[in-house]
């Protein structure tokens, strides 16, 4: 009894601070001149308070330090993703209001990542046995590849924030399965900390979905990322986890396959793989005609179906080659179809035109 109480109030706690908080911060935001500004790489048409990352890190900053242990069941300390959470909001922060230079901003995000496995023991070592040939792993580059992997899940959550809700609601659906997960695996702490999560981040939505009053800046984008990553690998990386690595892989696999195609196209061009562009999904699903409403719930229910995915993975003990196949078709789909989707759009102008006369 007394853990479903506990649990609850992880949940509700975040949930009313952020509501609470987030119309008074977004009046400050406006005075001081927080906000948003639309220009051609951006889909919004007026300004908007960047004070989401805010006010949702400080509801589940109240939700854990009130309610979860600091020591993890499975070993370990929140300590570290408590410090490197500090450390992105507030480079997030700064950067919403005057724009951080990117080096700076790629430096402060490898220093959360090694707070992480300095602090709270989290260290990525093991991929699985993703092509059947038994587990791979390397021990002696754990905390090269938690540092990879950490960075990489923060830029692909940073990148899918480009449509009202859509960064919300993808996280949403991440935390929610990643709670589910940690319910499964007998992961207390963890369990807590996603439904804190989940609590702030449904609020935001109340804010946030289309038509939004407010966007949630890169400091949301990072802080989320960054429990995306931490998550991820504390779930998976323990002795005997229920949860395979390729797990988290499938739960974020929408936001990392758009993130590594756009990238990967961009390097191809002879770019810079930062290069800010109108590429990512979000937008071509935009320029094939789909509302604001309608591209973001269509992600998200993309992302709900690759988590589902994952949870009867791990619950029915589907061999991870076979959910590792799945990604694979996924993302190579994405980015086949990233090749054609600008003629496919021309050719539909083309038609509406031709229409119309």
């Amino acid at each position: 009894m007394h853990d479903l109480v506990t649990a609850v109030l992880s949940f509700v706690l975040p949930l009313c601070v952020t509501l609470f908080v987030l119309p008074r911060f977004a009046h400050i935001a406006t005075e001081l001149g927080l906000v948003d500004l639309p220009n051609q790489r951006k889909v919004h048409q007026s300004p908007k308070p960047l004070v989401g990352g805010l006010a949702m890190s400080l509801g589940v900053a109240f939700g854990c330090l009130l309610l979860v242990p600091l020591s993890m069941v499975k070993g370990g300390s929140l300590r570290g993703y408590y410090g490197a959470s500090m450390l992105l909001v507030l480079i997030g922060f700064f950067d919403d209001f005057r724009e951080v230079n990117h080096r700076l901003k790629f430096a402060a995000q490898i220093i959360a990542a090694l707070l992480l496995g300095y602090f709270s023991s989290v260290s990525l070592t093991s991929f699985g046995d993703l092509l059947d040939f038994g587990p791979i792993v390397f021990p002696a580059w754990g905390p090269l590849m938690t540092v990879l992997g950490t960075v990489g899940v923060i830029n692909a959550i940073n990148m899918i924030d480009g449509v009202d809700g859509l960064a919300g609601g993808v996280s949403l659906v991440a935390f929610s399965s990643f709670s589910l997960l940690s319910y499964v695996d007998g992961h207390r702490t963890l369990l807590l900390v996603c439904l804190a999560l989940c609590g702030a981040i449904i609020a935001f939505l109340r804010y946030n979905w289309h038509p939004s009053k407010l966007f949630m800046g890169d400091a949301g984008s990072l802080f989320l990322g960054l429990s995306a990553s931490f998550v991820s690998i504390a779930i998976t990386q323990e002795d005997h986890s229920l949860v395979r690595p390729v797990a988290p892989l499938l739960v974020l696999a929408v936001p990392i396959a758009d993130t590594l195609t756009v990238m990967t196209r961009r390097v191809m061009k002879g770019k810079s793989p930062f290069y800010p562009d109108k590429t990512h999904l979000h937008h071509v699903l935009l320029k094939f005609g789909f509302t604001k409403r309608q591209t973001a719930s269509i992600i998200i229910a993309l992302s709900a179906a690759f988590s589902l995915l994952a949870i009867a993975g791990t619950l029915f003990d589907i061999p991870e080659y076979y959910l590792f196949a799945v990604f694979l078709v996924y993302f190579f789909t994405c980015f086949a179809f990233s090749f054609f989707a600008k003629r496919v759009i021309l050719s539909r102008r083309t038609c509406r035109r031709e229409a119309k006369a």
